[in-house]
């Protein structure tokens, strides 16, 4: 008689051994680093291998990058128990260069289904790729730009702005700025910039510890080394505007109210010889003073003054503009005068100045 016992111990014993049976995949390797390279090397490729080291075919279901600058490629044939597979992963640094790092998502029939790889690496850019991206050279800095605009910042408030640079020489570089005034603060990162990586300048401009208004240039000096720096003038730009976001409907019915004689100045014919004068009559109908925060122009050949930068209800000012022809080679006048004052309704006045310079 067979013993009943046995028979159900043999049982479970084969359910439990087919019930572990399965493929598992044993990574050799889960990233790679190219180190650097140059950009005209075209494509680089680097291998992952896998070993199934379970008791059933091991399956690759899918194989997918997160930036389309990279490729892999997988077998999807099924890889029986103790056999190795590869899968493939070409980088294409064309038009990237500087530091990367790239995960690949694999997909298999295992338990957990997901693996993760990693490759990463620092292209060293093409010159075109360079002149392209960064066309300001600086010794071994390449900058983005020379000009960087924070575009409007209510007063009170802070705004940042960025410059990128990419470090184009053998060595480790660590650039800097110099001539920041005290309402502007920057943050080189990273520090130290190794071959063939890029940087980021980030500006902080905080608008509360400046006494200016409207447009406001301030330029700086970027230095590509401490060793031996090489330096380029960089222009910050930014609009600073007075906030009335807080006045209540009381203070502004209550505000100054600003009333220009004229919105324009015709010079009509001005010899070079001779500096031409006019004036403008600013009258405040509003019932708080009116304070002009700046009355200015960006032509080199006008200039502007205010009698009074405070005018009170009912009261009246004069903005004088004169007009310095030796100061210009064009043929035309075609300027503006800004005047910015704290009317809530009108905080920006404009008046154009034209006229033809003869000889």
């Amino acid at each position: 008689m067979i013993n009943c016992k046995s028979i159900l111990c043999a049982s479970m014993m084969a359910i439990a051994a087919v019930a572990q049976a399965a493929p598992e995949a044993t990574w050799l390797t889960k990233s790679h680093d190219f180190g650097a390279f140059d950009e005209d090397m075209g494509k680089v490729s680097c291998d992952f291998k896998v070993v199934n080291t379970g008791d059933e075919p091991l399956m690759i279901l899918a194989a997918r990058a997160t930036c389309g600058c990279t490729v892999p490629a997988y077998t999807r044939d099924p890889i029986a128990p103790g056999d190795t597979a590869t899968i493939t992963v070409t980088y294409d640094p064309a038009g990237r260069p500087g530091k990367f790092t790239k995960k690949i998502h694999v997909d298999t029939n295992t338990e957990p289904s997901r693996m993760t790889l990693a490759i990463k690496g620092v292209v060293i850019g093409a010159t075109n790729t360079l002149r392209a991206r960064f066309p300001i050279e600086v010794g071994p800095l390449k900058l983005r730009n020379t000009m960087v605009p924070f575009g409007e910042i209510a007063k009170g408030r802070v705004k940042t702005a960025f410059l990128d640079a990419y470090n184009q020489s053998p060595d480790t570089i660590y650039p800097s700025v110099s001539n920041l005034p005290d309402y502007i603060k920057v943050d080189a990162a990273p520090a130290a910039v190794p071959p063939g990586e890029q940087m980021t300048f980030t500006f902080f401009y905080d608008s509360s510890r400046s006494d200016d208004w409207g447009l406001c240039t301030d330029e700086i000096i970027i230095l590509s080394d401490n060793e031996t720096p090489v330096t380029m003038p960089v222009s910050l730009t930014a609009i600073l505007n007075e906030d009335f976001s807080k006045l209540t409907p009381e203070q502004r019915e209550k505000a100054p109210r600003i009333a220009l004689s004229t919105n324009a100045v015709d010079f009509e014919e001005m010899s070079r010889d001779k500096i031409h004068t006019a004036e403008v009559t600013v009258d405040n109908f509003g019932k708080e003073p009116l304070i002009i925060r700046k009355a200015y122009s960006v032509d080199p050949a006008v200039t502007v003054k205010v009698n009074k930068d405070k005018i009170k209800n009912g009261g009246q000012g004069k903005i004088e503009i004169k007009v310095d022809p030796s100061k210009s080679a064009d043929e035309l006048l075609n300027a503006r005068v800004i005047i910015i004052t704290n009317d809530p309704d009108r905080p920006q006045s404009t008046v154009r100045v034209v006229g033809e310079y003869i000889d």
